[in-house]
């Protein structure tokens, strides 16, 4: 029968496929969850929330625009932030790394695209910036630095950043 010829070929190559690709074989995974209560636990024990307040100011400090955020995500994976307006394309990515004594690392990429009445072109900018922070410790991080608008009037846009371990 031609359809358990297929099936039999199939477990043939799975088997040899496990004992020549480490990963397939049960003895050599990481312990870790088993099952999906065990993971839900795992997830919860190991959560971040990343909350992210935007503003921009003039240059008399005063907010001309705020906004507020709370994402959860897990350690070594990003929380995206894009901010548009009129002549600008702001992307953030904010990822925290929570070490084994609890600590956080926070690294931050910005990546800019501007456009100015006074250029033709629209210019790109990018930065990345990385910093040690206790869970809960706000960080100020300037994705764009300072941008001037077509009257030469000077605007400050800026992510205020906390980490902190996930709570239901």
């Amino acid at each position: 029968m031609m359809v358990a010829r297929v099936t039999t070929l199939n477990l043939v190559i799975l088997s040899m496929l496990s004992f020549l690709v480490p990963g397939f074989a049960q003895e050599n995974q990481a312990p870790g969850p088993e099952g999906p209560g065990e993971l839900l636990h795992y997830l919860q024990e190991n959560a971040l929330s990343v909350y992210i307040a935007a503003s921009v100011s003039e240059p008399n400090n005063k907010n001309v625009w705020h906004t507020e955020s709370k994402k959860v995500t897990i350690s070594g994976r990003a929380v995206q932030v894009k901010l548009t307006g009129e002549n600008v394309i702001i992307f953030a990515d904010i990822i925290p790394y929570m070490n084994e004594d609890r600590t956080i690392l926070l690294v931050a990429k910005g990546e800019v695209w501007a456009q100015s009445e006074a250029s033709s072109g629209v210019r790109y900018y990018s930065t990345m910036k990385s910093l040690p922070v206790r869970p809960g410790e706000p960080v100020i991080f300037f994705p764009l630095g300072r941008a001037m608008d077509q009257k030469q009037n000077i605007y400050t846009i800026q992510l205020e950043i906390s980490v902190v371990p996930y709570t239901p």
